[in-house]
């Protein structure tokens, strides 16, 4: 990266929701943004133009052009398109910054800087905290590296950027330590109002919640919505951070939960999930309740009584005026 006057440009790989938004950001702030769109969708294609990005053909025209290389990926495939941005510099001369934004695993990360060691790279671990829509506002972008402190001076005008430490790793470990919550307080929700809806009371109870647990229904309001468009990716997140706390020799309880519901989330039938729709909590509870994709099977359901309770499962029916609590 030139610490020169000029203005560094800054490839993005490969911009969907989050990718374009941050990409918005550095346009607004004076960076020249280029991105490819070989073998992506239409819809990353329309993203990149409604952004204002510049377009190239290849990834070596991308590489050619870029500075700073920002990956902003799904977590499953960051570290293939490290390992294919490796191949393309392969005996080039000029060093590049490469920036890794994705929802990875501190042992993810790590391996992406052991891919990166045979090429000119310096490497920057960075995790995006905050919705896409939000960045400006809301945002917050965290950095670890050698080169973290110089990358936060340039987009501290642009967001909230705090730098973590000086070992690539760090900023993924602090995603994976937060990110977990928002999920899993949204698993929660959204187990609980199912039985809400069960039990005719969805709007009663959402109406409740919001009067005891503001702060919470905050949460749940900015996030939930998501889900018909970003459940999947969700799922491949939590997968990481069951995986760093494996390794952290700690066993994952509420998270593989977590991740089930939020599995069952992403495989319902979302109609239009890629359009402007904005999804109240009430829609999303009840598509999810019709659906059926977390109602247990009977037997199932027997098993889990049985376990809880240590006998055959008792009457769960509420009480009817005729029959009254001893």
């Amino acid at each position: 990266m030139d610490n020169n006057s000029r203005q560094n440009t800054i490839g993005i790989l490969y911009p969907g929701e989050m990718g374009s938004s941050f990409g918005r950001l550095l346009c607004e702030g004076g960076f020249r943004v280029v991105t490819t769109v070989e073998g992506r969708s239409p819809r990353t294609l329309h993203l990149c133009r409604e952004a204002g990005l510049n377009i190239v053909d290849s990834l070596d025209e991308f590489l050619k052009h870029s500075d700073i290389v920002i990956s902003l990926v799904s977590p499953s495939a960051a570290l293939s398109v490290a390992t294919h941005v490796c191949t393309h510099l392969e005996g080039s001369s000029r060093r590049l910054l490469y920036i890794d934004a994705n929802s990875i695993s501190p042992m993810t990360v790590a391996q992406i800087s052991e891919a990166l060691r045979r090429v000119p790279v310096d490497f920057v671990d960075a995790s995006i905290f905050g919705l896409a829509s939000q960045l400006r506002q809301r945002g917050t972008l965290y950095l670890s590296g050698l080169r973290a402190k110089e990358l936060s001076t340039q987009f501290r005008p642009l967001m909230r950027v705090k730098s973590v430490g000086d070992a690539p790793g760090q900023a993924s470990a602090l995603k994976m330590i937060v990110s977990g919550i928002p999920k899993g307080l949204s698993g929660l929700f959204l187990e609980t109002m199912l039985l809400a809806e069960d039990m005719h009371l969805l709007n009663d109870a959402i109406e409740a919640c919001d009067e005891i647990y503001p702060s919470i229904m905050e949460v749940i309001r900015r996030m939930l919505p998501t889900y018909p468009q970003h459940a999947g990716r969700r799922c491949e997140e939590l997968r990481e951070v069951e995986e760093t706390m494996l390794i952290s020799g700690l066993t994952p309880r509420i998270v593989p939960a977590v991740r089930e519901v939020t599995s069952a989330m992403a495989s319902a039938e979302w109609p239009d999930k890629h359009d402007t729709h904005q999804w109240t909590i009430t829609e999303i509870v009840s598509l999810i309740q019709r659906q059926g994709v977390l109602h247990a099977s009977e037997s199932h359901c027997d098993q889990s009584l049985e376990h809880l309770n240590g006998h055959e499962p008792r009457d769960l029916r509420p009480l009817s005026d005729s029959r009254s609590p001893e």
